[in-house]
């Protein structure tokens, strides 16, 4: 047969390929780990078709019929009822593509093979295993980075003791407990039980006594239970004392069960979903807290500062962050009475909980991370707003300024904006408004502190605000707004998950299969408030009685690019809006749902809801696409089971777990080269990759052009402006689009969001505050600017490999204010250059253009912020001299200027490895240092 030299996938010259007519006398195969699996021909099709597509093949049908070539050439040479190794199956595909003609495709997939191999050899040295199990093959090699750095137990001596399987079992296994304490038989929904008397039960001396199905129950599974179980009890829920319940077990009564923990476990290790880091981490372990963040109310008095203290070391120790607003504390130098002395002000008290953060590590998972909020009227705004310059204190912390209703009505019309001191309730002196908004912008601007909330826009839907007074507080990153001892409980929906091929190739997206997973989700997470162990009474007592949970979403910038949907477009945000109404709209059912099976959540009559009051603007909007009148009317007839179902979080480690891009982000760098002993070899964006390939571009010549531009396509000639478009960075988006981005997304979304929105390094104040003021006017409600370079110690991503040895590499161990890297190498795949693969990596993020700006440069910039920052400031002098104060109380000299970026030591100032893997590769992403390798991270998010 005459090989065809140029065919990509094509029938070879002078003959069809051959067909069988699709039965098999094959029925298993044998996997390299020794498990023998149903035979499926649909996997031969995938890799033949996925070889195809490397080098530009367009016929899928052909991938078939060539299956069947591969099956008929087993079944002559195995014969009927063997059972051939995976080995075997594919030297046969070799075989059929060499002497069909079909060379390049031959050659792909033959390198293919070769990249596995090594893959798996590499995944074997990261998991300390023999061979790796279907589970570890779902997950690409830094995501097995990431749970061995953070999650997989290990003993003493550091020695991996959990793998991947395991470790998603146990979570599955704790996640659905809850679903046995509502069981109709044990749990009774009108509360008309007798209180059983209380039985104790020594959990490890039953451990892996009791099972659902094929599911062992350890200790923290067994102590999970008893807790809920007693909890239950005492409301007068449980039909039967805890000795019976637990007899139920033995007989198998329970085994219904099973299924709805395979769909826990699936949900995870198919990449569609996965738990905040808390829940991962603790959840089967003794810790058994699942909730990833805290706040507590910080009065005026040093009891209940201390307490607070006390509260935030507890909550570390378990891997959760913690929020607070100061502004009850009575500003500096005011008389207090006990003493006859001064106060020291809300950031004195700031550094004590910022140094106690430096001191406790939380359980070896991250640091703590703290968010501090002070009101715009406070006496003290100035000195806070200037708190973190420069970035070298509160090092800890993430700081807002809330933004009262009323000073907008001062800002408008340029008046006197009062000051009140919080322990008397009168205004001690009086500040201009756009003056103070300027502090905040400029600040913003200099170090990417501080983050702005919008006190009208949290509230404007906050079912509770009639009842238990306004929400002023929210987590470390913003995103979850929450009263004193609420907690979040979050997870993520992978969406990128859900773009499918159909069998022409065409790219649809799966909203049956999206819905399913968010219904699956909304129990989850619900089952989150109820199992976990919470650190404090107080944080359970109250996270039970609101019950929000927080389904968010990841992978969306991937999404995008296989949708060929361009993010900084008016089709992108429409497609936003879309996605999040419909990820709304199904939890809505979902916790509903719930109301019915299980009650509404405890507060359902201190809330709206009585009202069929919904608390996001899109279900009031005149272009919503689904029935929410329905939803209400729903809500006010049946209850609803969370106050809140919906929150944006950032998914820093779980978006590296899930190998998708970061929350709503844009993608960062389509590509970035890592140079390791073994050769150096290239991270690309699994989406962007796959695109690259269907266009036939992909090669070796365009990855290092794209690398070597800084990580994006825009100056790469050969590529089409339509894939430009689509293919875009975060650096490339504007900041206007990032806002309305975040706008789009938040119409749709119950709570807030935590995005970075990127500003290019020459972006002036101006620039930024338009953006601020374009969010406000888009209702958002709260919004976190980072310009590209101005944290001082930022890490300085990766540039061009030529000019890598004229560049410092500075790091910080701040908990900077979302200074995300977007995506980082979670969302990478990694495509080897040369014979290995990723062997040893560690990783550098990638650098859009301004990031590495040679220390030449540096004057000049300085300079340019100069004149802006001054001119920004005289702007509004005119205005001082007429203000009813006449600026008296205001510094004289106005704010200080740090106009530039000052030399950092390394290591004096920073970490300068990670200490989970030995890396020095380290980045800012998502508001923490983070090690691009395994994931770790200075700070919670």
């Amino acid at each position: 047969m005459e090989e065809r030299k140029t065919a990509y996938f094509n029938v070879p010259a002078g003959g069809e390929a051959m067909t069988s007519n699709g039965n098999t006398h094959i029925g298993k195969i044998r996997k390299r780990d020794g498990r023998i699996v149903e035979f499926k021909k649909g996997m031969i099709v995938s890799a033949l078709w996925k070889a195809a597509k490397a080098v530009g093949g367009k016929d899928k049908a052909l991938a078939s019929a060539l299956a069947d070539t591969v099956v008929d050439q087993m079944e002559k040479l195995f014969g009927e009822g063997a059972t051939p190794g995976v080995e075997d199956v594919q030297d046969i595909v070799e075989k059929v593509l060499i002497e069909g003609g079909y060379a390049k495709t031959a050659k792909a997939y033959i390198i293919y093979r070769q990249q596995r191999a090594e893959l798996r050899e590499e995944k074997k040295r990261v998991l300390e295993k023999e061979e790796i199990d279907e589970v570890d093959k779902r997950f690409d090699l830094n995501a097995l980075k990431v749970l061995k750095a953070r999650y997989l137990r290990k003993s003493e001596d550091g020695k991996l003791i959990e793998t991947p399987k395991q470790l998603f079992t146990r979570i599955a296994v704790h996640s659905t407990l809850p679903n046995i304490i509502y069981d109709e038989r044990v749990f009774d929904l009108k509360a008309g039980q007798k209180v059983a008397p209380h039985e104790e039960f020594d959990t490890a001396t039953h451990e892996f006594k009791y099972s659902i199905g094929k599911y062992l129950l350890n200790r923290y599974h067994l102590e999970a239970l008893k807790r809920m179980f007693d909890r239950m009890n005492k409301l007068h829920q449980m039909r039967m004392p805890f000795s019976k319940f637990m007899e139920l077990f033995a007989t198998g009564t329970f085994a219904v069960h099973e299924k709805e923990m395979d769909g826990n476990y699936d949900v995870m290790v198919s990449r569609k979903f996965m738990p905040n880091t808390p829940a991962i981490a603790n959840f089967g372990n003794s810790l058994g807290m699942g909730s990833a963040c805290f706040v507590i109310g910080v009065e005026d008095s040093i009891e209940s500062i201390m307490e607070g203290l006390k509260n935030t070391a507890i909550v570390f120790k378990s891997g959760g962050g913690m929020g607070y607003n100061f502004s009850q504390l009575r500003p500096e130098g005011d008389f207090v009475s006990s003493t006859s002395g001064i106060a020291s002000g809300p950031i004195s008290f700031m550094r004590l909980f910022d140094t106690m953060t430096e001191v406790i590590k939380q359980g070896g998972i991250r640091r703590g991370a703290n968010m501090g909020i002070l009101n715009s009227n406070h006496p003290d705004i100035e000195k806070f707003v200037k708190a973190k310059e420069g970035n070298r204190a509160l090092r800890n912390f993430n700081i807002s300024v809330l933004l009262m209703p009323d000073f907008w009505q001062y800002y408008d019309k340029n008046e006197p904006y009062p000051l009140v001191n919080p322990r008397s309730g009168e205004t001690v002196r009086t500040i201009n408004p756009r003056r103070l908004f300027d502090m905040i912008v400029y600040q913003a601007w200099e170090s990417a502190e501080p983050g702005v909330i919008f006190y009208d826009s949290v509230n404007r839907y906050n079912p509770f605000l009639d009842h238990l007074g306004p929400i002023v507080t929210t987590n470390p990153c913003g995103e979850v707004l929450l009263y004193p001892y609420e907690s979040c409980n979050l997870g993520s929906i992978n969406v990128w998950h859900f773009a499918k091929e159909d069998e022409l190739g065409k790219t649809y997206f799966d909203w049956e299969g999206l819905k399913e997973t968010i219904l699956q989700t909304t129990e989850l997470l619900d089952n989150v408030i109820d199992v976990s162990k919470h650190p404090l009474q107080q944080f359970e007592d109250m996270t039970l009685a609101t019950r929000k949970i927080g389904l968010g979403l990841m992978g969306f910038g991937d999404l995008l690019y296989e949708m060929r949907i361009a993010y900084n477009s008016d089709e992108g945000r429409g497609f936003a809006e879309k996605l999040m109404e419909f990820i709304n709209y199904w939890s809505k059912v979902g916790s509903i749902e719930l109301a019915k099976k299980r009650g509404s959540l405890p507060y359902y009559n201190k809330s709206f809801y009585p009202e069929g009051k919904l608390p996001l603007s899109g279900a009031y909007a005149a272009n919503k696409e689904l029935d929410w009148d329905k939803i209400a009317q729903d809500v006010k007839k049946y209850g609803v089971r969370n106050g809140y179902t919906t929150v944006i979080a950032p998914t820093g480690s779980i978006s590296m777990i899930a190998g998708c891009s970061s929350g709503i982000e844009p993608v960062y760098a389509l590509v970035f080269e890592k140079n390791v002993k073994v050769g150096s070899f290239y991270y690309v964006d699994g989406a962007f990759e796959k695109a690259m390939k269907d266009e036939g571009l992909y090669d070796e010549k365009l990855m290092a052009e794209i690398n070597d531009s800084g990580g994006n396509i825009q100056s790469v000639s050969y590529i089409p402006p339509s894939l430009k478009k689509v293919f875009v960075t975060a650096m490339d988006i504007s900041p206007e689009d990032h806002i309305r981005m975040l706008a789009a997304f938040q119409n749709w979304t119950d709570s807030s969001i935590s995005k970075t929105n990127n500003f290019p390094a020459d972006a002036t104040v101006d620039d930024m505050r338009e953006s601020y003021l374009l969010a406000y006017r888009l209702g958002c409600k709260d919004v976190t600017v980072f310009r590209d370079t101005s944290i001082k110690d930022q890490v300085l991503v990766a540039p061009p490999k030529k000019v890598v040895a004229s560049t410092t590499v500075q790091a910080t161990h701040s908990a900077g204010k979302e200074t995300s890297m977007g995506s980082g190498i979670g969302a990478g795949r990694e495509a080897t250059m040369g014979a290995n693969m990723a062997k040893g990596a560690n990783g550098h993020s990638s650098a859009n253009g301004n990031s590495n700006i040679p220390q030449g440069s540096t004057h000049s910039q300085k300079q340019t912020m100069t004149i802006t920052a001054d001119s920004l400031l005289e702007k509004h002098e005119a205005a001082y001299k007429v203000m009813s104060d006449g600026g008296s109380s205001l510094p004289q000299a106005g704010p200080q200027m740090h106009t530039g970026f000052s030399e950092v030591n390394f290591g004096d100032k920073g970490i300068t490895q990670c200490p989970a893997c030995t890396s020095q590769q380290l980045e800012k992403k998502e508001g923490c240092l983070t090690c691009a390798d395994c994931g770790w991270g200075y700070c919670s998010s």
